[in-house]
């Protein structure tokens, strides 16, 4: 073991304690294992040097070359982790010099007053509050830039401390227990790899991990048969085409059922019924998402649920008797609710409204109720509802809360807390170089630039709740103050206005907003109709492109803001769209992958609306993946957009003769989904980042 000369050091805001190998910041607490501990040590010894992975290597894990080049990265890996669930910024604490080794960047300083074992150690932790993935989520609906209705009860086993049952690098998500409770089916994504399918033997914490799929592609939503024997998984291929699958586990045969399936961010999307006859699970309509069937006895592929244009059904979950699942269904940055459907009487009846975030649902068949997580505030909320007494209450709390599952045999339930954080990058369009970033103690993200005043406008959650935020040279302010739920802002490129859809407290749509970042003003624009989602500004700063569900259809609308008139352009369900320098429009569908160009012959866009003859639509990108729907840009006379493989995230520009290159690559999955890139000034952009994604498993017992 590493000897230091003193047993408590600080650094920056953290407590190392060498007694019970913690990390404390104010009252809470992180345990890491002694390999990481001893790596610390070492860090400890050489403040402000690095120390190459040969010296780790020799001094931690005895010279084993093998062990310690894993142990290595997976040693800084927790540090990062650690720190982060403390509330810090591990950029603040650790250097990675590439190829080399890492450095402490703080000189500890020693701590010599005698203190007692329970200053020692606290056993509360409570790591900074993230969310998704959306990807989180990352990859759902923007739900995470939402506010929600507010905790009024605190739940009911408030003061049950949840039991972790993995811990491994990478994000360990969507468990699934067996019918007998003995084992959790889940996914883990490895740093820099694919979600895979692993069984962890719950009764036997010595039995090693059995992995399930071992293809080149992406594989996830595990879901067992009754009888325990297979697991039904949904399998994502390279160029995003999802498909059904069913695995036996005594045979190790694997069959594909069926096609077009949608596995989006963690969502419960699959579930076999408890009579073993049927699986449901979510499959992309033309602008919808909805709960379709697979007979097991017939083979048959039956849509279950009908939901309008742009509304999604992307989660279910089966009753007792197989007769009736609950649905969730969402619409874009809009309220989320559960539904029942009835396979006997093919009709659905509302059971919870109003919810913000759903992201996690299984159905508990002994007493029968339903668990589902909801966001309250800046927490995560597991909601319980009782079908018998038609009673919903908050069951338990934790700040980053996913996908869950119920386990009948034992009664408890297992769900996922993931940790990460995200920023804003200033980067150079040459090379990917950063020159500024944007890191608060919360999440910064989905900014957009202004070209006229040097702006920078953004969405956070640094207030507690999720706002419009401006950076303005060194100053940062809050433009918003709990007005409701704010999406995604589009700034003009000539001003210092800026157009926001925003779902205000009391109603369920959005309705589009205009502010001005210089007098500090935002209203809502009056002649604007319909549930409103993605904006943009003509290049002249004249107009606002805007995409708006009306009179039950999608279309896509134009704003002239002298006249305050509302022309619909295109009846299409179009999720975003920008103006090019030539009249043009580079837009995206909902639920499609890929970039068309609307291209203007003569006249004004609203001239080419009334006659197609003067214009052409064509599909110029395939690679754009349907959840990157908004990661796209004009500048310069090209098009810039997101093209993810499985080694990077490239940044593609195609010119104005249609030929591609590669302007900068970064690693894979860094960049989030949706909206995150922004054109800057010239030779310029704006990425919104992941930094560390880490989730691991906890359980609770269902008790009160």
């Amino acid at each position: 073991m590493i000897s230091l000369p003193y047993q408590r050091y600080q650094i920056g805001q953290c407590i190392i304690n060498c007694y019970d190998m913690t990390i404390t910041s104010e009252n809470n607490t992180v345990a890491l294992p002694a390999k990481v501990f001893e790596f610390l040590k070492l860090l400890l010894l050489h403040p402000q040097q690095t120390v190459t992975k040969e010296q780790a290597i020799e001094k931690v894990w005895q010279g084993n070359i093998e062990v310690g080049k894993r142990g290595t990265g997976n040693a800084i890996w927790q540090l990062r982790k650690s720190f982060s669930e403390l509330g810090q910024q591990p950029e603040d604490y650790f250097k990675t010099v590439t190829k080399v080794g890492y450095q402490l960047l703080i000189d500890p300083v020693p701590i010599t007053k005698v203190v007692t074992h329970q200053q020692q150690k606290s056993d509360n932790k409570k790591p900074i509050f993230i969310g998704f993935s959306l990807a989180l989520i990352a990859c759902i609906a923007f739900f995470v830039s939402q506010t929600a209705t507010k905790l009024t009860q605190p739940p009911i086993n408030a003061q049950v401390k949840p039991e972790r049952i993995t811990h491994f690098e990478g994000v360990e998500e969507r468990p699934s227990i067996s019918p007998d409770g003995r084992f959790m089916a889940f996914q883990w994504r490895k740093s820099g790899t694919k979600g895979q399918l692993y069984i962890k033997n719950l009764q036997d914490e010595d039995a090693p991990l059995r992995q399930i799929s071992m293809s080149h592609d992406t594989e996830a939503t595990p879901s067992w048969s009754p009888d325990g024997q297979s697991l039904a998984y949904l399998r994502t291929t390279v160029d995003n085409q999802c498909f059904v699958h069913v695995r036996d586990l005594i045979t190790n045969q694997d069959k594909q059922l069926d096609n077009a399936c949608v596995s989006k961010g963690y969502l419960h999307s699959l579930e076999w019924s408890p009579n073993g006859k049927a699986l449901a699970y979510v499959k992309a309509t033309t602008d919808a998402s909805a709960i379709f069937s697979y007979q097991f006895d017939t083979q048959e592929v039956t849509q279950l649920t009908t939901p309008l244009a742009g509304e999604h059904d992307l989660m279910m979950s089966w009753s007792a008797d197989s007769t009736q699942l609950a649905v969730m269904r969402s619409q874009d940055n809009m309220q989320a609710k559960i539904m029942l459907y009835s396979l006997d009487s093919n009709t659905t009846t509302n059971l919870i409204s109003d919810e913000t975030l759903i992201i996690g649902m299984d159905w508990e068949h002994t007493q029968n109720q339903l668990y589902f997580t909801a966001l309250r505030e800046a927490d995560f909320v597991i909601q319980r509802y009782d079908f018998d007494t038609q009673t919903l209450s908050a069951f338990h709390q934790d700040e980053t809360i996913s996908s869950i599952t119920i386990n009948e045999a034992n009664q408890s339930l297992y769900y996922a807390r993931h940790i990460s954080q995200e920023h804003i990058t200033h980067r150079s369009l040459k090379d990917g170089q950063i020159i500024k970033q944007l890191i608060s103690s919360s999440r910064d993200l989905y900014g957009q630039y202004f070209t006229a005043t040097n702006e920078l406008i953004f969405l956070s959650n640094r207030s507690g709740n999720w706002e419009l935020w401006l950076k303005r040279q060194n100053e940062n302010m809050m433009l918003t103050n709990d007005i409701g739920m704010i999406s995604i802002p589009s700034p003009s490129p000539t001003s210092s206005l800026y157009a926001a859809p925003i779902r205000t407290h009391g109603i369920d749509y959005n309705e589009l907003y205009l502010g001005d970042t210089q007098n500090q003003t935002l209203a809502k624009i009056e002649q604007v109709k319909g549930n409103v989602r993605y904006a943009s500004f003509s290049n002249d700063g004249s107009a606002i492109y805007y995409s708006a569900f009306v009179n039950e259809h999608w279309g896509f609308y134009h704003f002239d803001l002298a006249t305050k008139k509302v022309s619909l352009l295109l009846d299409k369900n179009i999720k975003f769209a920008i103006e090019d320098d030539k009249n043009g429009i580079y837009y995206t569908l909902d639920n499609e992958p890929g970039i068309y160009y609307w291209a203007i012959s003569d006249g004004s866009v609203i001239q080419a609306a009334n006659d197609e003859a003067q214009s052409t639509h064509t599909k110029v990108n395939d690679s754009l993946r349907a959840k990157d729907w908004g990661s796209f840009f004009y500048q310069q006379n090209a098009l810039y957009y997101l093209e993810r493989s499985d080694e990077n995230d490239l940044i593609q520009k195609r010119d104005a003769n249609g030929q591609i290159s590669t302007a900068f690559t970064l690693p894979a999955m860094s960049i989030r989904n949706e909206r995150s890139l922004a054109s800057s000034t010239d030779g310029h952009l704006i990425v919104s980042m992941q930094g560390i994604n880490d989730a691991d498993i906890y359980r609770i017992p269902l008790s009160d």
